[in-house]
């Protein structure tokens, strides 16, 4: 029996933590541990556990579990004293940890070890405690794991409990080695286990985040800081600018210009958001401080130009006096005023990108002669561009010019791409299409639009082939527009508009059986087509089915349709 008993205390002894007296360094420890309380978009207290200082001005961490679904977070540090959690810095799903900061400077920290530790070292855990820590739960480290071959992830030989999870790891020296972590097992197999503290240098915003990263980062509700660097930051928030909303988006540039209050280009990024938001003072103020920190003059007249005109063009209302086109022009002279001066090895790009703004502020300001003249300018020798050629042609078509001369100029541009056309030409044949569509041309118009639909790989929407549809009518080409209408009610089947102009056109050809048929179909998607009615009344009269020929018109005549009277009273006696 007492044989027996020796056992099992030998097993209890190895197998879960026991408490001894707090080695000295815990009182020192103590205070860089903190407690952590996370809420949820209500404010109701979600998680408690324990956190803890790891670097300068406020850098902490502690496990992810506690902040996953949460809107705020606070803690407590060891006098007592509360703060909020300013943002997340970093995170990992697959090993359960979270960086974040808090407001608060010259705040105790631990200093993490620079080595990986060996199996066999003596370790303790500490967690936040009001009191004075006098005993901690004390462990060896029994396997050891290699995170990317650089970090270490300790199996330890005792159960240290829940509630040191989040907290730091010591070795016997005093060294932070690592964050406590969630025991595993059951039984005399439950173990606890530590994350390499030094784990946390991988714990960073930053433009392209692992996938581990991005599903801990997308758990937590709290506001999330930026890269370590100005460059990173600058890729960082141009990535977001593509994905986050304006409102999403503008605490992160909040938090850019508080961090790198000299970076000029912080704040032309910000002056966009807010223009989008209408702030418009604000925005102003930005771009002004832009351009007082800009090195390069030019660029940033450029910038304020460029912003003034994508307001005025594109959010004309609400009205912003400050800001007007020929504001836009003072800024963009500028640019080009000071690039020409300084005649660098870039000049000559962004003197081009000047003067394609000036043409479009121009075009903004209605002077068709100033902008065409720039167009024109700017597409001469090595600059030749179908493009300029393009935007000449808005230019006079907006001047009033006529059609003839307008299609001049796009011939030219189309020219320009040579044999075989490619399908950047696609939108310069379209609009020549339009263009002679407007000019009753319409044979040539579906031309053009045949040469767009080949040049875009027969990728085009329902509306397109309805629209060309249309030409085909007036250039009395049938067959092609049945074709083009069989097309688009392939792609959108529940628009009872192109059902409709099928059964006209199967009833201008003498296809009555398939108008009957189509008009039938439609009815199927609304039973209150009257045109439907109608065009399947009068394609029964060509059957001479005139009982059903009398109810449908009389149906379409019962919706109102007055073309039905008359067709009732002509052909229906």
């Amino acid at each position: 029996m007492k044989r027996y008993l020796l056992t099992l205390f030998s097993i209890a002894f190895s197998l879960v933590a026991f408490s001894q007296s707090a080695p000295k360094f815990a009182s020192k420890a103590q205070k860089a541990i903190l407690s952590l309380n996370t809420y949820d978009n209500s404010g109701t207290l979600m998680k408690s556990g324990t956190a803890f200082f790891v670097g300068q001005n406020g850098d902490a961490i502690a496990d992810l579990a506690l902040f996953k679904g949460a809107y705020k977070a606070i803690v407590i540090d060891a006098s007592g004293k509360q703060y909020d959690v300013d943002c997340i810095q970093g995170a990992d799903d697959t090993y359960s940890v979270v960086r974040f900061k808090v407001n608060a400077k010259n705040k105790e920290y631990l200093t993490p070890t620079q080595q990986i530790q060996s199996i066999g070292t003596t370790v303790y855990a500490l967690n936040y405690q009001k009191g004075k820590i006098s005993t901690c739960p004390q462990g060896t480290i029994e396997g050891l794991d290699s995170i990317n071959s650089k970090y270490g992830y300790y199996s330890l030989s005792s159960d240290m409990g829940d509630e040191y999870v989040g907290g730091p790891v010591f070795n016997e020296a005093g060294e932070l080695i690592g964050l406590a972590q969630s025991a595993l097992g059951t039984g005399a197999n439950r173990r606890s286990y530590a994350l390499d503290i030094r784990f946390r240098d991988e714990l960073n915003i930053s433009a392209i985040q692992s996938r581990s990263a991005q599903i801990a980062l997308a758990s937590i509700n709290i506001e999330k800081g930026i890269p370590d660097t100005q460059e990173e930051t600058l890729v960082y928030t141009y990535f977001k600018s593509r994905t986050a909303t304006n409102e999403e988006y503008l605490p992160i540039l909040n938090r850019f210009v508080n961090t790198f209050p000299d970076c000029a280009e912080a704040y032309s990024r910000r002056a966009t958001v807010l223009t989008d938001l209408q702030r418009f003072d604000e925005a102003k103020a930005d771009l002004d401080k832009h351009m007082s920190l800009s090195s390069d003059k030019a660029v940033a007249n450029m910038t304020y130009a460029q912003a003034i005109y994508n307001k005025v063009t594109y959010m004309p209302e609400p009205d912003y006096p400050k800001w007007t086109y020929d504001a836009a022009l003072e800024f963009v002279n500028k640019s080009l005023d000071l690039e020409t001066a300084q005649n660098r090895d870039e000049s000559k790009v962004n003197i081009t990108k000047a003067k394609i703004l000036k043409a479009q502020i121009l075009m903004g300001k209605k002077d068709y002669d100033g902008a065409i003249s720039l167009y024109e300018d700017l597409n001469q020798g090595e600059g030749k561009n179908p493009s300029y050629l393009y935007a000449i042609s808005l230019a006079k078509e907006a001047r009033g010019d006529s059609v003839s001369t307008i299609i001049a100029d796009l011939d030219s541009a189309i020219a320009m791409f040579g044999e075989p056309m490619p399908a950047d030409a696609a939108s310069f044949v379209l609009r020549r299409g339009q263009l002679y569509k407007a000019n009753k041309q319409y044979r040539p118009a579906v031309k053009d639009y045949n040469q767009y639909a080949f040049l875009m790989n027969s990728q085009v929407s329902d509306i397109f082939y309805y629209d060309r549809s249309q030409l085909e009518v007036e250039g009395r080409m049938f067959q092609q527009a049945l074709d083009d209408l069989n097309s688009a009610i392939n792609i959108a089947p529940n628009k009872p508009l192109y059902y409709i102009e099928k059964a006209g056109m199967c009833l201008r050809v003498g296809m009555t059986d398939e108008a009957i048929e189509t008009c039938t179909k439609v009815l199927q998607l609304s039973d209150q087509l009257v045109d439907a009615y109608r065009l399947r009344g009068y394609a029964y009269v060509q059957k001479k089915n005139m009982t059903a020929a009398r109810a449908d018109l009389q149906k379409a005549i019962d919706l109102g349709d007055e073309n039905a009277k008359e067709l009732m009273n002509t052909y229906v006696k």
